[in-house]
């Protein structure tokens, strides 16, 4: 069945190529050069889902009595993952013109993620005369395209942008005075939706060839045959059928087949190899992609989960350690509060108890003047009792000793001034006074 499916387009082709022996063709007939799209070359980065493509394709410029029309052959083959091969021959609109033999070759240089870029001549055009072989320079067109495939869901949106010479010039086709290498821009988008998707989905396209813009539709009629359906020169189509220039308005009808590109699989039993259908392969096929993709997601997803759960874990840790740490600095706040408050009721007393010895000082210095020494002993022993670092306290003690005649306790009273207050000068002069035996007189002694 797949060696007759091969064999039937190429006798088709061959056919053709014999019977179309007319002159005056145009080279641009869509759906004839090696793309998806109608006149534009294609990049992408992906090699072609088929063994070759073949089929052919016509261009009708009036509905009168008689059709005005184009019609081609092609064929079309990547010689290698990079290399696009294509073949046309054409039969113009005259019955007088000769057969075209058109030759397109195309190599991609580039690609990265889902941007390719190729480059490529386009129409490398023999026309066969009445004796010999000419080659049309007029048409060869050098080109660069650059792609973009994008996929969304259910959808593919192809885009497609370039420049390129001779065909794709609108100077190099106007008229056959036409000179020179002009560059012309040509751009276009193809929309493959989810329509029919069991047969490879409906394809939308609209492109600006350089010389006018193209709409078409891709229909498939089968898993190996599409055919399509355009308009060319769309801005000019209310003078369809009035005249037929290079930027004359046509409705085109185009039929493909191709030979997918699929590996058959062979399952081995003792003694013999069973090939499998192909719908089991492709199921196959597409069943262990998607099984291996979702394998690769779930395991990067439970990397992933496994990073996640360690740094939980870490995040865990460091606010358990945070908080230990916040309950200790507590704690010592709580410490420090307690010690600055105990500072503060110590300092409070101190000064409190400090007022009431400085009371009982000058209580006793009154008593002291009377006469009253042991009035005055005893309101210095409640000022110590109160406050026991009060030089002047004892000072003022050991003057009450030295009055009643107790030189020892005296002089033992002024010591403990001293050393509580180096600095007391008084103090200091009655000790040296004393140790000189040179002391005639207390009297004003303890005064503050």
């Amino acid at each position: 069945m797949i060696l007759r499916k091969t064999i039937y387009p190429i006798v088709i082709l061959i056919l053709e190529m014999v019977c179309l022996a007319f002159t005056r063709g145009i080279t641009r007939v869509s759906f004839t050069r090696p793309s998806y799209m109608m006149k534009i070359p294609i990049s992408s980065k992906e090699i072609s889902p088929y063994v070759f493509r073949t089929g052919l394709s016509t261009e009708m410029f009036d509905f009168s009595d008689i059709v005005v029309n184009t019609e081609a052959v092609y064929f079309e083959t990547d010689l290698t993952a990079s290399f696009k091969l294509g073949v046309t021959t054409i039969q113009g609109v005259a019955g007088d013109s000769p057969v075209e033999i058109g030759l397109h070759f195309q190599k991609k240089f580039f690609e990265y993620s889902d941007v390719s870029f190729s480059a490529g001549l386009y129409d490398f055009v023999f026309q066969q005369g009445s004796s010999k072989m000419s080659l049309d320079t007029r048409s060869l067109s050098l080109f660069g395209v650059l792609g973009n495939e994008k996929e969304f869901e259910n959808y593919k949106l192809n885009t497609y942008i370039g420049i390129g010479t001779g065909g794709f010039s609108k100077e190099n086709v106007r008229s056959d005075s036409a000179r020179g290498n002009q560059l012309g821009f040509f751009a276009g988008i193809m929309l493959n939706t989810s329509a029919m998707q069991e047969k490879g989905g409906i394809d939308f396209i609209a492109e600006y060839d350089g010389t006018g813009v193209n709409m078409g539709i891709r229909v498939p009629i089968g898993s190996n045959y599409k055919i399509n359906f355009g308009v060319i020169h769309m801005e000019n189509l209310p003078k369809f059928g009035k005249s037929y220039r290079w930027d004359s308005p046509a409705f085109v009808v185009s039929l493909d087949f191709v030979v997918p590109r699929i590996k058959e699989i062979k399952t081995e039993k003792p003694g013999m190899q069973v090939p499998q259908r192909q719908s089991t392969i492709k199921e196959l096929n597409a069943q262990e992609y998607y099984e291996q993709k979702i394998d690769s997601i779930l395991k990067a997803c439970d990397i992933i989960i496994a990073g996640l759960r360690d740094s939980i874990e870490f995040y865990e840790s460091q606010i358990k350690y945070l908080s230990n740490e916040i309950t200790y600095l507590r704690q010592k706040i709580g410490v420090l509060e307690d010690s600055v408050r105990s500072v503060k009721l110590a300092k409070y007393a101190m000064e409190r108890n400090t007022n009431m010895a400085l009371r009982h000082l000058s209580k006793s210095l009154r008593y002291f003047y009377e006469g009253d020494y042991i009035g005055a002993l005893k309101e210095v022993e409640k000022a110590i009792e109160l406050n026991p670092n009060l030089a002047l306290a004892y000072a003022r003690r050991g003057s009450i000793y030295y009055k009643l005649g107790d030189i020892e306790r005296a002089t033992l009273n002024w010591n403990l001034a001293l050393r509580l207050d180096p600095d007391y000068e008084d103090v200091r002069n009655i000790l040296k006074a004393m140790s000189e035996y040179r002391l005639k007189s207390v009297k004003g002694l303890g005064k503050e």
